[in-house]
C-alpha cells in the first residue's frame, strides 16, 4: 500500500545533502540503509505508544498492520528533526499471527513460549515505513508484508538458539538473519522486510517526495 501526497511546490526546499534522516534505535535498519549506499543520519524518533497505551512486549489489540502503520506514523511525527529540509523517515514492524501481533519477549522463557507458538506454522510480517518532510508538511506511507514459514526444531536446535540470546529486542522472539537459527524462511515477500526495512519502499517513497514516480 502506498499513500502519498503530492511533492512539495518548492523543490529547492528539499535539501540535497542526505537522502533522509533514519528515526530508529535499531541497527539493523542502519545496515540495511548503509548497504544500499542511502545517505542519512540518525535522529531521535517519537514515541512508539501513546502515553499509557502499549508496552512493547504485549500482543497489543488490534489489527497488527494497523498498529504497524500508527506506530510509524508516531515515531515519523514526533521524531526530533535537526534540519526540517531532510525527510525524516520512520518504521514498525510487526509479527502476526493469526491476525494477533507477538510484540518482544520479555526474557528467555517469554522467547521460548512465542517461539513454541510458530513453530509449523506460517505468519505475516507487517513493515509500515513513514516518510515526512518537515519543511514542506508533505508526508506518505508504504507498507510491505511478507510471509514466513517456521519449521518444527528439535529440542537443541531451539536450546542453541534462546542460549544464543539473538531473539532479544525483536518481535516474535526471532531475526531471520539470525545465524544461530536456520528454521525460519520467507515464503513470500522480501527478506529486508522481515528483518525491519523494506528499502525498495524507502526508495520508491524518497521518488514520491522528490516528484519522479
Amino acid at each position: 500500500m502506498l499513500a502519498i501526497a503530492a511533492p512539495p511546490a518548492t523543490m529547492g526546499a528539499v535539501s540535497l545533502g542526505l537522502d533522509l534522516y533514519l528515526a530508529s534505535t535499531s541497527p539493523r535498519r542502519r545496515e540495511l540503509l548503509a548497504r544500499e549506499g542511502l545517505r542519512f543520519e540518525l535522529c531521535e524518533p517519537g514515541p512508539e505508544y501513546e502515553p499509557g497505551g502499549g508496552d512493547e512486549h504485549a500482543s497489543a489489540h488490534g489489527e497488527p498492520r494497523q498498529l504497524a502503520i500508527e506506530r510509524a506514523r508516531r515515531k515519523g511525527e514526533g521524531a526530533a528533526v535537526p534540519d526540517p529540509r531532510v525527510p525524516v523517515l520512520a518504521v514498525d514492524t510487526v509479527v502476526d499471527l493469526a491476525g494477533v501481533e507477538l510484540g518482544k519477549p520479555r526474557d528467555r522463557a517469554d522467547a521460548e513460549a512465542m517461539l513454541r507458538r510458530l513453530f509449523g506454522r506460517t505468519h505475516r510480517v507487517h513493515t509500515a515505513h513513514c516518510l515526512r518532510h518537515v519543511a514542506s508538511g508533505w508526508s506518505a506511507l508504504r507498507v510491505a508484508s511478507a510471509e514466513v514459514a517456521c519449521g518444527a526444531p528439535d529440542a537443541e536446535s531451539l536450546r542453541r538458539y534462546v542460549d544464543s540470546g539473538q531473539w532479544r529486542g525483536k518481535a516474535g522472539s526471532y531475526g531471520l538473519q539470525d545465524d544461530a537459527q536456520a528454521f525460519f524462511r520467507v515464503v513470500e515477500g522480501s527478506f529486508d522486510t522481515v528483518v525491519g526495512l523494506h528499502v525498495a519502499s524507502v526508495r520508491e517513497l524518497l521518488a514520491a517526495l522528490r516528484g519522479t514516480s
